[in-house]
């Protein structure tokens, strides 16, 4: 297992992570038996879930989350049921008991970061189809989370050393942009390396976290990650700027709007961060200074 996947479920799971991490093979090897699979290495950038692609028929990919009570890869298997396919990654199997879900793989399987290293107005447009095609209208009486309960999150992050004058600004945006009655089942987390090409479409989304809210959180989080792949990049406010006008466009919100979204969007993440004892939260926080200039 790579060694920060390791770290990450003891940080997270304490006990029951060291516990989960020794049953693992077993329970690999269990759903290996009740899916008639094999289990491959996994693949090596794991976070907070034991992802790895298997032999079977057609192709698959495992994962299993962390022993979390209500772990995201619930929500993620009701996001995919609900989608059926459409823009997204099929659901093929799940596991209660196992917190697993078996994944349609996705072949080639190259990301978008790849697309937007040489072309980065097409990578944007791939973003922009693929979130037309997953947007969908709330189910009724659901059980998915709402953005509201993740900026809430900022009412903690007042009670610590988290610069408060960041978390004044990104709340006030929030609240200015969350009056729209327009809320709708959003991936949550649609950038780069959850965008893959693949056979049945040419891209399809994968991961998601399933939340109802805003369009212009979905598109935020696409442009902050857009920002950490051309940091270095000579004419970064300038590819930003096209980015934004490009995602405007064809969702009619105005550019102002979308980078308030951004601002609030990288504090939330900056903030997480932090609340998880990660590094680079500051770094995070200094990337703010490219949308602040734009949103007055």
């Amino acid at each position: 297992m790579p060694k920060q996947f390791i770290k990450n479920t003891l940080d997270a799971c304490g006990k029951s992570g060291e516990q989960w991490l020794n049953d693992l093979p077993n329970i690999i090897g269990e759903l290996e038996e009740k899916w008639s699979l094999k289990v491959e290495k996994p693949f090596p950038n794991l976070s907070y879930n034991f992802v790895a692609p298997c032999v079977c028929k057609g192709g698959a990919v495992l994962k299993i989350a962390l022993p979390l009570n209500n772990p995201e890869v619930f929500n993620e298997a009701s996001f995919l049921k609900i989608s059926d396919g459409k823009g997204v990654v099929k659901l093929l199997k799940s596991d209660e008991n196992h917190r697993a879900i078996l994944l349609e793989r996705l072949t080639p399987g190259a990301n978008l970061k790849e697309v937007c290293q040489t072309d980065e107005t097409k990578a944007v447009e791939i973003a922009i189809k693929t979130l037309r095609e997953i947007l969908k209208k709330p189910p009724e009486n659901s059980a998915f989370r709402r953005l509201e309960d993740w900026f809430k999150g900022f009412d903690r992050a007042a009670k610590t050393t988290f610069p408060r004058e960041f978390i004044f600004k990104a709340s006030e945006f929030y609240k200015e942009l969350s009056r729209s009655p327009n809320k709708f089942l959003i991936h949550g987390d649609l950038h780069h390396e959850n965008i893959l090409s693949a056979k049945r479409e040419p891209f399809l989304a994968i991961d998601p976290k399933g939340i109802i809210g805003d369009i212009g959180y979905e598109i935020s989080v696409f442009l902050n990650n857009h920002l950490w792949w051309l940091a270095s990049d000579a004419c970064l406010k300038e590819k930003l700027n096209d980015a934004v006008l490009q995602f405007s466009e064809a969702f009619e919100i105005e550019p102002r709007d979308l980078r308030k979204w951004a601002f609030a969007q990288i504090v939330l993440s900056a903030w997480w961060t932090f609340e998880d004892n990660g590094e680079n939260w500051e770094n995070e926080l200094s990337l703010t200074e490219i949308w602040e200039a734009n949103t007055n």
